[in-house]
């Protein structure tokens, strides 16, 4: 499969040929971009576990051992957590590539802001029960003790996460819940994948989401990363929707946090580029719930070229999705985020033999089992945070999904 890396574009046609879900058969995968759509079905084989060492290389050796076996054109998909260590990535039995059919929502006006009382209720909408992980009085303290580690010298920078486990009245219809995603985030980079473990006997996982965020892509010698960090809620109105896009892009907090994600991305890239292009200011994108500061940064590759995996690989985790220092922030969230992350900040997508594909950040996404939805949100915490300013944003970020399956309440 060949595609040049993006960062943005059309949303993607997912009226026919129903996408991974329940059902749908182990293995099942779709990664949608602005050019082409990926659907794949059926297990040639799996990627070995690589608890130790690195997964782009399993994936490359899985490969290259597709194509002695007589597989003229293997391609690795699926999806790696937030820990390497917990990854689901297949070569697939069944390859199906289309040209995107570009939707016209990009310039939509955001629907209007999704409201919830100061902590959960009980239920969503009318008939969804939900339950938050930590609640916001508990996030809220997180954060405040985030700060306190910041203030202390400890961090620069730390991401927390929320969670929110909802059950529905009946089993879900994905392929309804991606036409949403596709519509409503054009410039998403629109995924589902099997998640279910291999020897698992209970309900099938699908995790499924739109991501605005390209980790790492890669076309010959040529590799494109697309950091966000940054962010602030639209607004229906669109004088003031313009004003909050203004601020963020002139907000001193706000663009700090950014530049400390650029710059690390930037500096693992570079040992294995002949040249680098970092733009010295950031661009303002926006989804239909967000605005957000992004960097599209851009590499031509030294000979041999690591695979896009192994690239993806290098920059994993961002300090758009942990923090700075890694471990340290690493450890902050261990002691501070009250749930496992998962799949959710880790990265998704593609990977063929000759070493080209596109990885997507797992954000604005949910993992689907029968009735029940988990999704997730998280904030970057830096000095200047405000704790009801991240669980504002961590709030807004849960709208992507929660406009997908219909409802009309933040947890």
């Amino acid at each position: 499969m060949t595609s040049t890396p993006t960062s943005a574009g059309p949303a993607p046609d997912v009226s026919v040929d129903v996408p991974p879900g329940p059902g749908s058969g182990p293995g099942a995968f779709l990664f949608s971009t602005r050019e082409t759509t990926l659907r794949t079905t059926g297990i040639r084989t799996r990627v070995p576990d690589a608890s130790t060492g690195s997964v782009g290389a399993m994936a490359a050796a899985t490969l290259a051992a597709e194509r002695a076996a007589g597989n003229p054109d293997p391609l690795v998909v699926g999806a790696i957590g937030f820990s390497a260590a917990e990854a689901r990535l297949v070569v697939p039995a069944h390859v199906h590539r289309t040209p995107t059919v570009a939707r016209t929502a990009e310039d939509a006006p955001p629907a209007p802001p999704l409201t919830a009382p100061p902590s959960a209720p009980a239920s969503v909408g009318t008939r969804w029960d939900f339950r938050a992980e930590p609640p916001p009085p508990r996030y809220a303290a997180a954060v405040r003790r985030a700060l306190e580690m910041i203030a202390e010298g400890e961090l620069e920078k730390v991401v927390l996460a929320r969670a929110a486990t909802l059950t529905a009245p009946e089993p879900l219809d994905i392929a309804v819940v991606l036409e949403r995603l596709a519509s409503r985030n054009p410039s998403g980079y629109l995924f589902a994948a099997d998640v279910t473990a291999p020897d698992a006997q209970d309900v099938p996982r699908t995790l499924l989401g739109a991501s605005p965020e390209l980790l790492a892509a890669r076309r010959g010698d040529v590799v494109v990363s697309h950091p966000l960090a940054g962010t602030a809620p639209r607004s229906p109105d669109p004088d003031e929707d313009a004003r909050r896009g203004e601020v963020l892009a002139s907000s001193t907090k706000d663009l700090r946090e950014h530049a400390l994600v650029v710059e690390r991305v930037a500096e693992r890239l570079a040992p294995y580029c002949t040249s680098l292009d970092v733009p010295a200011r950031p661009s303002v994108t926006r989804t239909a719930a967000l605005w957000h500061l992004g960097t599209r940064i851009e590499g031509r590759l030294r000979d041999p070229a690591p695979t896009a995996l192994q690239l993806a690989e290098v920059l994993h985790p961002t300090p758009a999705v942990c923090g700075e220092p890694t471990e340290i922030a690493r450890d902050a969230i261990e002691e501070l985020e009250e749930f496992r992350r998962g799949f959710y900040s880790g990265l998704v997508g593609w990977c063929d033999a000759s070493g080209d594909g596109e990885w997507a950040v797992t954000i604005r996404c949910a993992e689907v089992a029968g009735r029940a939805v988990r999704v997730y949100a998280g904030a970057g915490v830096v000095e200047g945070s405000r704790p009801e300013a991240e669980l504002a944003e961590t709030g807004a970020k849960f709208r992507t999904l929660l406009t997908a399956l219909g409802l009309e309440a933040t947890p």
